[in-house]
């Protein structure tokens, strides 16, 4: 396993992790290509550190409701069959998800999770020509909303499964997206939003 402070790159039939612990905080880390949607005022992605670890941070607006924020990984293998991340919502506002199969800014698949208010819910949706469409979701969930969770997605070929917490919540099957794209970290504009821990697997099953 290849383990990186942030960018990095994936020999075939291996992973890599992304733990921003050697980043420089209050600056953007190396290796991200940082997007906006829906006329989504302009992110900031910085590291921060709690103690000796580090994570990246989406610094949200309120005049960024309604958009979205991709980071997306420029180095990751384009095949990788699976990928996860922690993340944690600091403040009252916004979802945070984990996007794969990246084409582009406007397309690609996402596993979104939602804590705020009384109806929690992950949901797997594809983001076609910027147009975000759910397929399938699972709500009623129980979770702290202040507390670090883990997402992660695996795929093969056009089975898709979610997982939340290493507890598989979702499964279905789409071929919207059949060419490999990159992996990303997804949130709201308005979500104070923290990743760390980022994985991404080019090994096929459910490690």
């Amino acid at each position: 396993m290849l383990v990186v402070a942030a960018a990095g790159g994936i020999a075939a039939g291996s992973d890599a992790v992304w733990t921003f612990d050697r980043d420089a905080a209050g600056k953007p880390p190396a290796g991200f290509t940082f997007r906006v949607a829906r006329d989504a005022a302009q992110s900031l992605w910085v590291v921060q550190r709690e103690g000796a670890n580090g994570f990246l941070t989406h610094l949200g607006e309120p005049a960024g409701r309604g958009g979205f924020a991709l980071a997306i990984l420029d180095a990751t293998a384009r095949g990788a069959t699976s990928a996860s991340a922690r993340t944690r919502l600091a403040g009252s506002a916004g979802t945070v998800g984990l996007a794969w199969r990246i084409q582009d800014g406007d397309n690609y698949y996402l596993a979104r999770l939602d804590l705020q208010g009384d109806e929690q819910d992950v949901g797997f949706y594809r983001i076609v020509n910027g147009n975000r469409s759910r397929v399938e979701g699972e709500d009623d969930l129980e979770l702290d909303p202040a507390a670090w969770h883990t997402l992660k997605i695996v795929q093969q070929e056009d089975q898709i499964r979610v997982y939340l917490g290493g507890i598989r919540v979702l499964s279905v099957r789409d071929r919207t997206f059949a060419r490999p794209g990159a992996v990303g970290l997804w949130c709201t504009g308005d979500a104070v939003a923290h990743f760390d821990d980022v994985r991404v697997d080019e090994r096929r099953g459910d490690r």
